[in-house]
């Protein structure tokens, strides 16, 4: 039944480029199915609180859709809530429509009703990685596999792309398991008898059948898409591919185990933690060159100048202190940025520029990085870089 909620799986312009308020935006963690019970009822008083906050800012008429699909949501939290015993129900929720996503990771309950969704909270799952291939390969079979940062899904080849060796090789294999056993190969190829070892005859047709994976790989199951790839192989398959792979957008770390022996559970740890370590790598190579980037105009910390630059659409990449916490508004039309006053005890609930720029940036396919306080050159918690 379309009841005006959508499952979000992958994260975008949806939820940061602009829509009508009332928009509510709602993190509520999750611990599992066995407290689903108590996950339902936080939810529910979380969307309760949501609607009280719409009641006293808007007439009946302006917030009836937000309210009708609030009350929508709470009822359908088992259907729409994931396993995740450490995650997360994400919802974002305007008068047309409700997007709901699921996140496998911790974050604080948050109820938020405003001008925009609330998109800081999801910045780990954006960007680069937030999509990209798993290659496992072995020396006589390989598969495809596409990843999130909370799912895998194998991929299935075409007809005409062979997945073993044997297909590759049909002359070359007696149809026994295992199309690298050296006995098999000794009755079919004459020529190797008594002149090579076994290890020299596996190397000799594993590469054979790496550059029929190299060629479709890079010629047609990846050609066009510009995900990252992990390289899933046991270490000595990581170098004999790497020597003659054209694909692109390899990563240079892969994950050196036999992807046959890993769980979907182990090998989407194992993923996540490959994009994250180049998640920091490349935002220590961009940062690196901050400084003279800052000396020839083309980098900056103060926040005014950022949000001239999120206006202007001339932000390559923009970073974030973990904990940049700036009450602001920022107008994305003229990059004009306002700083909003607040005792020294208060807690302020209203529009935080963090999460302003972050929209912004992503709405213009600037690369967003949350990180530690400590990398963020200047005082202000915020920095950007230039496309020119």
């Amino acid at each position: 039944m379309d009841d005006g909620i959508t499952r979000l799986e992958d994260i975008g312009p949806a939820l940061y480029e602009s829509a009508q308020p009332p928009l509510v935006t709602i993190y509520s963690p999750t611990h599992g199915l066995e407290a689903r019970t108590t996950d339902r009822r936080r939810f529910e008083e979380k969307a309760a609180r949501a609607r009280e906050r719409l009641a006293q800012r808007f007439e009946r008429r302006e917030r009836a859709g937000t309210d009708r699909l609030l009350e929508r949501l709470a009822e359908r939290f088992d259907e729409l809530a994931g396993p995740s015993a450490d995650g997360a129900l994400a919802a974002f929720v305007s008068n047309e429509g409700a997007f709901v996503c699921n996140l496998d990771r911790h974050v604080e309950p948050i109820v938020v009703v405003g001008d925009a969704f609330l998109v800081r909270p999801l910045l780990k799952g954006l960007g680069f990685g937030s999509r990209y291939l798993l290659l496992g390969l072995s020396a006589d079979r390989f598969a495809l596999i596409r990843g999130s940062f909370g799912s895998l899904e194998r991929v299935k080849l075409p007809a005409d792309v062979p997945g073993t060796y044997s297909e590759e090789f049909p002359d070359v294999y007696d149809g026994r398991p295992g199309a690298l056993d050296y006995p098999s190969l000794e009755n079919h190829l004459p020529p190797y008898h008594g002149h090579k070892s076994r290890n020299d005859v596996r190397n000799e047709e594993a590469e054979k059948f790496f550059r029929s994976v190299n060629e479709a790989v890079s010629e047609r199951l990846a050609r066009e898409t510009e995900v990252p790839v992990i390289l899933v192989a046991l270490p000595e398959h990581q170098t004999s591919f790497r020597r003659i792979s054209t694909i692109p957008h390899l990563l240079d770390e892969g994950i050196e185990k036999d992807v046959g022996g890993l769980s979907a559970r182990e090998l989407l740890d194992e993923a996540k933690g490959v994009i994250e370590r180049e998640r920091a790598r490349r935002a220590d190579r961009l940062l690196a060159g901050f400084g003279d980037a800052a000396a020839h105009g083309r980098g900056v910390c103060d926040l005014s100048a950022i949000g001239l630059s999120l206006a202007e659409r001339r932000v390559r990449a923009l970073f974030v202190a973990e904990d940049a916490d700036v009450p602001g508004v920022f107008d994305a039309e003229t990059g004009e940025v306002s700083l909003i006053e607040r005792g020294p005890h208060e807690r302020f609930e209203g529009p935080e520029l963090a999460d302003q720029f972050a929209r912004a940036a992503l709405a213009q396919d600037a690369e967003v990085f949350e990180l530690d306080p400590e990398k963020i050159p200047g005082g202000s918690g915020m920095a950007a870089l230039y496309r020119y």
